[in-house]
């Protein structure tokens, strides 16, 4: 099975210097927790997750429309796959990148679809080839994606 044949191509993207209260309206108007970031030529340079918008309100005490995009994405590690790609290759990535969606761009490199967590356990539960994923692949990228990641500053309290 191909990544083409689980992804989502209605995509809604935005660019790098979209103001993050359009992210969000893009968000609740498109029914999505996460937007791409693409360049002026449709070539993913990021992704912004509602997460994304909550963290930068709290830890910059600014409104949403007085902060772009660009100043949550700059220097993100960028996680894509292409969409002729198998599924078990996405999985992996998404796997090893701790990332619960992926975008997928066609062969010149532009946005093409997006691969959520929900597209994967979509894709297994109508599986009706033998070539498709198992449920113990997807659960082993579950678990480790949705894992809780440690705080860098926990406060250590001493007795």
């Amino acid at each position: 099975m191909n990544v083409n044949e689980v992804m989502s191509s209605d995509v809604t993207s935005c660019s790098p210097d979209t103001s993050l209260d359009q992210v969000a309206r893009l968000m609740w108007d498109n029914d999505c927790g996460a937007v791409p970031v693409v360049n002026n030529k449709n070539i993913p340079v990021g992704i912004i997750t509602d997460r994304d918008i909550a963290m930068a309100a709290l830890h910059k005490h600014k409104p949403l429309w007085e902060m772009q995009v660009n100043q949550i994405v700059q220097g993100q590690h960028l996680c894509c796959c292409h969409q002729e790609d198998n599924i078990e290759g996405c999985l992996t990535k998404m796997e090893q990148n701790g990332v619960r969606r992926i975008m997928v761009t066609n062969q010149d490199g532009t946005l093409c679809g997006i691969v959520s967590m929900g597209d994967i356990v979509a894709a297994t539960a109508n599986r009706k080839s033998k070539n498709s994923l198992g449920a113990g692949d997807v659960l082993a990228m579950l678990k480790q994606v949705s894992a809780h990641h440690e705080q860098a500053n926990r406060a250590v309290v001493s007795a």
